[in-house]
């Protein structure tokens, strides 16, 4: 990578690891679209794999109070990281806009059923038979084109947990599907070359965890809610347009 192009993969991560300090989400979903357009898919999830580990632990670690009030938090982690490994096989088996269409369509079909039933909630009897399913999507979905959020934030708004219990929730689940997804590409030799700006980007989400319980303070339930749900329609929205930039290119 040139200096130019990392100046501006400093910029996105900055900006998308703030978001995510306030939110427990938003670095993939923000600074992955920006890099992938400089590098590329494969580089792009390769420099981001350990500064998302790093800051995800430093968010769980400042948010370990609120762990009592998650809700199958541990199933969900263990199928995501299933997940991770066999989405992170799929890179490159597997076309991209595919992994990416199917993203799309999981987004989207929340979404709608969001807007219709803002108040939708899952049944506690469910959380034991659907939790571990939604886990193996997200880390899926993570091993292979880089981003879970959409779908981890999704599973844990319908929970219905309190803001802090949220952030501790996906960083924690972010946090251990990101440690096998890092393994496995390292062990596919996808790290290589690419530890010296994986640094660097660790120092700049590092940084900003402090920020996040300081801005999230400023935000009310439902301004909270809604700052977690437009991240996911961005999201989407950034999705469909790399699809179609991959159709047209």
């Amino acid at each position: 990578m040139q200096l130019w192009e990392i100046t501006v993969v400093g910029i996105a991560v900055l900006i998308g690891s703030i978001v995510k300090s306030v939110t427990g989400m938003g670095l993939p979903i923000i600074a992955l679209p920006i890099i992938s357009a400089f590098v590329g898919p494969e580089t792009g999830i390769a420099v981001l794999a350990i500064p998302a580990v790093a800051q995800n632990i430093g968010i769980v670690v400042r948010h370990r109070d609120a762990r009592a009030g998650t809700r199958g938090l541990a199933m969900f982690c263990f199928t995501g990281s299933i997940g991770a490994i066999i989405g992170t096989f799929t890179i490159g088996a597997v076309p991209e806009d595919v992994t990416l269409g199917a993203l799309v369509l999981v987004i989207a079909v929340w979404l709608i059923q969001r807007f219709r039933s803002p108040d939708l909630s899952i049944d506690p009897k469910r959380i034991g038979v659907l939790g571990p399913t939604a886990g193996f999507v997200a880390g899926a979905f993570q091993g292979g084109v880089g981003v879970s959020g959409p779908v981890v934030a999704a599973w844990h708004l319908a929970l219905r947990i309190d803001r802090e219990a949220f952030v501790f929730s996906i960083a924690t689940a972010f946090g251990l599907i990101g440690v096998v997804q890092t393994a496995t590409l390292a062990q596919r030799g996808l790290l290589d070359g690419r530890l010296t700006v994986s640094a660097i980007l660790t120092v700049i989400v590092v940084a900003t965890v402090p920020l996040g319980g300081m801005l999230r303070s400023r935000l009310s339930g439902p301004s909270f809610d809604r700052m977690v749900i437009a991240l996911v329609s961005v999201s989407c929205c950034s999705l469909i347009i790399e699809i179609i930039s991959h159709q047209l290119g």
